[in-house]
């Protein structure tokens, strides 16, 4: 008789836990049975490539994410991520269909673009020496500062309080406000005043306290990174240098959703897995006998021997009926709102210049967080389309300041028309525009997130819980952090036993 094991959520971590467990399974020779569980009637959750028609020369509109990194970001300790992820397209035989990378030489990755001060001005053309807006002082000022301030040992801080802390009050403000805060409204789409340094921040953090300043740690934990060796042995730096030097982001031909698509059909293929749209779960009970009881909306009943949720932490929080404690901690990850706006124009050159898009400092006070350029983005596949195409995103931290919520479709293109006008003076009307609201869209890791993980851990393991947390909730927003933090809790389940190893002793 097999265990069965279920998976809440049809989103990436879903559908990537129900791939490593499939795989995991197949290794370890052990009889499963997998069953996933996605409430709306179609998976992917924010990946979605809207494929216009011939009328719009078949443009993608993308709804979510649209690129992937090669390179880890500041709060990655390594590249095993970015790594992970190009093996996945590797063995689901869709790397070299869809592909599509993006040279670090190109103005696409090298023009960095905020909105400074009434115009755009590119941070490509800051100076090590000499600096340049919207700096005050050359960077190596900046340098020199931060190795020369002491270190203070602290549990967590905002990254505005990190940075203050490492700079002081003037040098840290043109860091904070024209930096990090832009470039985190474009990931987070969150407040430099309440996201963590110790979970955003993850390496510059950790070089601090670890060894009294980030650049005193920096290089220090370069080399330590460059050692550390994967658990998974098929992933290799060195099988990877030459692509990761030569590239720094890339995009699937037919859009993000290839990927989700491409997963679905392989599951498919399993004799051991069964995939469940339009099925929502009502109600979570945990059971003495450590297996866990699924109630579904149409009143069905399911008992599994292990649940792997790759819901948000609030939506997991609401169905669950019969521990307060873990519904309590869940709940304390906040998410934010998003509202993202897909536009397409006539004209080929609205860009002011090559670029990837720009980001708007908080500042500015401006409607818009940042603006993607898709169409130089895209222009290795859509060079030969017609008219030109970028994607805006509002809200996050900002929403309900902006009171985004009272705005009807007409409201909100006309303030994007007059934002855009205003930006970079593009003056024309869209042919056709997509508007997304998308509720609850993005976790916002505020001070104190780690010990929310730390907490979620104790109970689970404490009251010995058939419980694996997957998903964007909890270890990273971006779809290689997902994809590989899945792999990774998968590695930590025992196939066998139906129980989590401490990860000291996959370590």
């Amino acid at each position: 008789m097999s265990n069965i094991i279920g998976i809440l959520g049809g989103g990436i971590g879903g559908l990537v836990s129900a791939y490593y467990l499939a795989q995991k399974a197949l290794l370890t020779k052990t009889n499963i049975t997998i069953l996933l569980f996605e409430k709306s009637s179609r998976f992917g959750g924010w990946i979605k490539s809207n494929h216009l028609t011939k009328t719009y020369d078949k443009h993608i509109f993308e709804l979510g994410p649209r690129t992937l990194r090669l390179k880890s970001g500041f709060s990655s300790l390594s590249n095993y991520p970015a790594i992970n992820t190009l093996e996945l397209l590797k063995n689901l035989q869709i790397f070299d269909t869809q592909f599509s990378p993006i040279e670090t030489k190109s103005p696409t990755y090298r023009n960095r673009l905020i909105y400074y001060q009434n115009k755009l001005i590119n941070l490509e053309n800051l100076s090590i020496i000499y600096g340049g807006k919207p700096l005050k002082f050359p960077p190596f000022v900046y340098l020199l500062y931060e190795y020369f301030s002491p270190s203070i040992k602290v549990e967590d801080e905002s990254i505005r309080s990190f940075l203050h802390r490492r700079l002081g009050d003037m040098l840290s403000e043109d860091i904070v406000e024209y930096l990090l805060d832009p470039l985190l409204k474009g990931i987070y789409a969150g407040s430099v005043n309440n996201l963590s340094a110790k979970t955003v921040l993850r390496k510059l953090f950790n070089s601090e306290q670890k060894y009294g300043s980030v650049i005193a740690g920096w290089n220090k934990m370069k080399i330590i990174d460059d050692k550390e060796q994967s658990i998974f042995d098929d992933l290799q730096h060195s099988n990877y240098k030459d692509l990761i030097n030569k590239y720094s982001i890339y995009y699937f031909k037919d859009g993000m959703e290839i990927l989700v698509q491409t997963l679905i059909k392989y599951l498919r293929s399993l004799p051991n897995i069964q995939l469940y749209e339009n099925e929502a779960i009502e109600k979570i009970e945990f059971c003495q006998n450590s297996t866990v009881k699924l109630k579904t909306k149409l009143n069905r009943l399911i008992n599994v021997d292990h649940l792997i949720s790759a819901l948000p932490s609030y939506e997991l929080a609401s169905i669950i009926n019969n521990n307060n404690n873990l519904k309590t901690v869940l709940n304390r990850i906040p998410f934010v709102p998003m509202i993202v706006v897909n536009l397409l124009y006539s004209n080929k050159n609205i860009f002011p210049q090559s670029a990837f898009g720009y980001l708007i400092p908080s500042k500015e006070e401006s409607y818009l967080l940042g603006v993607l350029f898709d169409s130089c983005v895209r222009e290795q596949t859509d060079k030969e389309k017609m008219g030109s195409q970028l994607t805006v995103m509002m809200g996050g931290a900002w929403y309900d300041k902006l009171k985004l919520n009272r705005y009807s479709d007409e409201q909100l293109l006309k303030t994007i028309q007059n934002e855009l006008k205003k930006h970079i003076n593009l003056d024309e009307k869209p042919i056709h525009y997509q508007i997304s609201r998308l509720n609850n869209a993005i976790p916002n890791y505020n001070v104190g997130h780690q010990n929310i993980l730390d907490d979620l851990d104790t109970i689970i393991y404490k009251e010995n819980l058939p419980l694996t947390l997957v998903g964007n909730s909890y270890r990273g927003v971006g779809i290689n952090d997902v994809i590989y933090d899945a792999r990774v809790e998968i590695e930590y389940l025992n196939l066998k036993e139906q129980r989590l190893i401490q990860r000291l002793e996959v370590n």
